[in-house]
């Protein structure tokens, strides 16, 4: 996926209140589906760091880690978006994907059923960025295709400020991705599903460069789930989108 540039027009985005987080309390939570390309994460992790230059980064331990009997490597960073010099567009394949907006914030490792970080030390909002990890190859399962990730936002419960913040991010988003409505598709055949007048009903965000992306080749599916029934039905084995450009069979328009 080749890098493309992009002007962002600078939103003006409020520094949240810090509000400590409390035990067996809820958060809030805005959540966003997105299907990004490495350019389109990369530029959108950039734009974040350039809009809370003192947010520090860590990451979810894993089912091994958390049961493990030794310490886990967990640590604060500095940087979202870390070069990968052999991954497409210099984005990280792994690393980081807790964004912590306080300064303050402190992780603190402890052992009892496992290790696990406690809410001593972690502050509302936060925000999960489970970004997908750019393209995959065509494989026995689907077509090459780029995933689908999901970004949560988790505020102090009914936080008027917080929710507005939340918005701020997700319009910052907005500037690399669309929520127009594309066309969906069976796969392998490339049908398309009937789908109801009006806006779409599942919030999918397309970033614009896995568009370009999808557009050079009509086989190329966003956001492919596959699906689980497929070895009954071999002719239906998931689906996924093609852009809105595409004729009835999910081909490019010429």
């Amino acid at each position: 996926m080749a890098e493309t540039s992009v002007s962002m027009r600078k939103l003006k985005i409020d520094q949240p209140e810090f509000v400590k987080i409390q035990r067996l309390v809820r958060p809030s939570m805005l959540t966003r589906y997105v299907c990004l390309s490495p350019l389109d994460w990369k530029l959108f992790a950039t734009a974040l760091e350039e809009s809370f230059p003192e947010a520090v980064y860590s990451r979810e331990l894993t089912i091994d880690e958390a049961r493990g009997a030794e310490r886990p490597d967990l640590r604060l960073e500095h940087k979202l978006c870390r070069p990968d010099p052999n991954g497409p567009a210099g984005i990280a394949t792994s690393g980081p994907n807790q964004m912590h907006f306080s300064p303050a914030t402190e992780l603190i490792l402890e052992n009892e059923r496992g290790w696990y970080v406690p809410v001593d030390g972690l502050y509302w909002p936060k925000m999960f960025v489970g970004r997908p990890g750019g393209h995959t190859p065509a494989n026995a399962h689907g077509p090459e295709h780029c995933g689908e990730g999901q970004i949560e936002i988790h505020l102090a419960p009914h936080h008027k400020g917080h929710a507005r913040f939340a918005r701020q991010i997700f319009r910052l988003l907005a500037q690399f991705t669309t929520n127009e409505r594309q066309v969906r598709v069976r796969y392998p055949h490339y049908e398309p599903f009937p789908e109801p007048p009006g806006p779409p009903l599942f919030g999918l965000w397309i970033g614009h460069d896995a568009l370009r992306w999808a557009r050079e080749d009509p086989k190329r599916l966003l956001a492919y789930e596959w699906s689980p029934m497929s070895k009954r039905t071999p002719d239906y084995l998931g689906y996924g989108y093609r852009p809105k450009e595409s004729d009835d069979k999910g081909h490019a328009k010429r």
